[in-house]
């Protein structure tokens, strides 16, 4: 079998059994892309579409890394933020969140709930932050990873305070176009008509094709530090690049390697700023709950980028979980270079 063989057989085989209609996947290293193929179907409902390799995918929580948290760092760089800012810099804030920081967001330990409805509970998109602001917090600050879609929201809208700009456009400034990023941005309409669609939406009366998945970051425009973010395989691909090359065009390797370290190895989970980090293996990315994800291995800088639609037509299907360690692990683990050469 081919180096690539392995790779095609898992995926189809996944298609075959249901686990996702579709998928892309890339494989390179610091160097660039060494492997690409797509597969199956972007879409099932209403139509049957073909997976096409300019699809774009609705990035979910990849946007907390590609854009948010490039951004935040761009910032850092640029002294116009600090880890160690507090909130009540920048917002009107009960006692029990005076403390938190922007190191605290970064790593998920904020104390933050998970996630809320903030689509029922706020009576507008400028009332997000208030509402998340007020809640209760689960854990006191610093104590306890809890990975946080609230925490990113408020990051992004910190972002945009400090750059004095919509997170789009900065993203854009900082990520995008510094790498030269064509097919990737928020409400993308614009940009292209071939999408891998999402679930049905009964508000919207239609599948979710080219319209954010996540329903925060639907109600704020499509614009989120959380979710929002759509691109193809190409593009992704590129970015995954970067940060093979630890940030190489957009922020400085020292920075980068402060943002991959594991910064919360006292905790069951292991954050850096933003990035999700594995220490066995040695990985650096994250993952997305629309059946996204970005991994790089910090010993060889070999990475994988596999998009899939996995929540077409439903959500409830979580198998995807367990196949992508699976390939991942394949692929990061079993040496891809000693393959790739003997073929």
């Amino acid at each position: 079998m081919t180096n690539t063989g392995y790779i095609n057989q898992l995926i189809s085989q996944a298609i075959d059994d249901g686990i996702f209609p579709g998928a892309a996947i890339s494989v390179g290293d610091k160097n660039g892309e060494i492997f690409r193929n797509y597969y199956g179907h972007r879409a099932l409902y209403p139509e049957k579409l073909l997976m096409e390799e300019n699809t774009l995918f609705d990035l979910a929580s990849l946007t907390k890394i590609i854009s948010t948290t490039m951004v935040a760092l761009a910032l850092i760089e640029a002294e116009k933020l600090s880890p160690d800012d507090t909130l009540d810099k920048f917002f009107n804030l009960p006692d029990d969140k005076r403390q938190i920081t922007i190191r605290h967001l970064m790593t998920h330990v904020s104390g933050l709930a998970a996630h809320i409805p903030l689509y029922n509970l706020a009576k507008s998109p400028v009332d997000v932050y208030d509402v998340i602001l007020s809640q209760p917090l689960q854990t006191q600050p610093g104590t306890n990873v809890v990975y946080s879609c609230l925490g990113f929201i408020l990051l992004g809208k910190i972002c945009e305070m400090v750059g004095d700009a919509g997170l789009d456009e900065l993203a854009s400034r900082f990520v995008f176009r510094p790498l030269g990023l064509k097919n990737i941005g928020y409400n993308p309409a614009a940009m292209s008509s071939t999408f891998a669609a999402t679930e049905y939406c009964p508000e919207l009366q239609e599948w979710l094709c080219g319209t954010v998945h996540d329903e925060n970051a639907r109600f704020m425009g499509g614009v989120s530090g959380n979710a929002g973010l759509f691109a193809d395989i190409g593009d992704c691909a590129a970015v995954a690049t970067m940060f093979a090359n630890k940030g190489k065009g957009v922020i400085s390797q020292y920075l980068f390697e402060e943002a991959i370290k594991n910064h919360t190895a006292h905790f069951d989970e292991g954050r850096g700023l933003g990035f999700a980090v594995k220490n066995e293996p040695n990985l650096y990315g994250h993952t997305g709950f629309t059946g996204t994800s970005i991994w790089v291995n910090a010993e060889t800088g070999l990475y994988v980028v596999f998009l899939t639609n996995r929540v077409h037509p439903t959500r409830d299907d979580n198998r995807l979980t367990a196949f992508r360690d699976v390939l991942t692990h394949k692929i990061l683990e079993e040496n891809f270079y000693a393959h790739k050469n003997r073929h």
